[in-house]
């Protein structure tokens, strides 16, 4: 599977292991799971996305993420 490089509404990711990136968020369950991209509060650019975890929301890069679905 490739990186995503656009993300829309409603878009169910993972974590692409080859290129995500640990952060601060990692702790409390970022990229764990299955990820489903929501309207964020403001505008992004086409290579950030706004993820919510099982866990938790955070803002992505979308080269981070692998696109597996979409939620219907």
């Amino acid at each position: 599977m490739e990186p995503a490089t656009k993300l829309e509404i409603g878009d169910l990711v993972v974590k692409n292991p080859k290129t995500h990136v640990p952060n601060d968020f990692n702790w409390w369950g970022r990229g764990l799971g299955i990820g489903e991209v929501v309207e964020p509060p403001f505008e992004m650019e086409d290579w950030e996305a706004d993820v919510r975890w099982p866990a938790g929301r955070c803002f992505e890069e979308a080269r981070q993420l692998i696109k597996v679905g979409k939620k219907s």
